[in-house]
C-alpha cells in the first residue's frame, strides 16, 4: 500500500508541475500570438482574457496540490534525517514557482481583468489613459511572473 500511496502522489505531483508549466508555455507561445496574429488587438485581448481567466483557476489549484503533495511525500516517504540539497533546491524552486503563480493568477491577471471590463471603451482610450496603463503595468508583471515560474517548475521537474 505504501508504493501505491506514494505512486498516487507522485502522479498528484507532476500533473500539477505539468498543467502550471505545460499550461504556462502553450499560452504564452502558442494560444496568445495565434489569437494576436488573427484578430482585431480588442478581440484578441477579450478572447484571450477569456482562456487566460479559465486558466487561472486551475493554475491556483494545480499550486494548492503541489503543496499538499509535496508536504505530504516530505513527510512520509522523502525525509527520514536531514534533506538533501537537491531536494531543499526543489523546495526552493517550488516555493518560487507557487509565489510566481499566485501573483500572476491570483491577483494581476484577475485585477487586469477587472479594469478591463469596469472601463467602459478600454480599447478605444488612449494608451495614455490610467485604465490602460494599469493594464499594461499588470500585464507585463503578469508576464513575468509567468516566466519566472516556468524556468523554476522546468527545474523542479529536473529535481524530482
Amino acid at each position: 500500500m505504501e508504493s501505491l500511496s506514494f505512486d498516487l502522489l507522485q502522479f498528484l505531483y507532476h500533473l500539477s508541475l505539468a498543467i502550471l508549466v505545460g499550461g504556462s508555455l502553450v499560452l504564452g507561445t502558442a494560444v496568445a500570438p495565434a489569437l494576436f496574429a488573427s484578430r482585431s488587438r480588442a478581440d484578441a485581448g477579450t478572447l484571450f482574457g477569456s482562456v487566460l481567466a479559465r486558466f487561472d483557476g486551475l493554475a491556483i489549484f494545480s499550486v494548492i496540490a503541489l503543496v499538499i503533495t509535496s508536504v505530504l511525500k516530505a513527510v512520509g516517504f522523502e525525509v527520514t534525517g536531514a534533506p538533501d540539497v537537491r531536494l531543499v533546491l526543489r523546495w526552493v524552486a517550488l516555493g518560487a514557482l507557487a509565489i510566481a503563480t499566485l501573483y500572476s493568477s491570483a491577483w494581476a491577471n484577475p485585477v487586469a481583468r477587472q479594469i478591463r471590463a469596469a472601463t467602459s471603451g478600454f480599447d478605444e482610450q488612449p494608451q495614455s489613459s490610467p485604465a490602460r496603463t494599469e493594464f499594461a503595468r499588470l500585464h507585463q508583471r503578469s508576464r513575468r511572473a509567468m516566466s519566472v515560474a516556468v524556468v523554476f517548475g522546468l527545474l523542479a521537474l529536473f529535481l524530482g
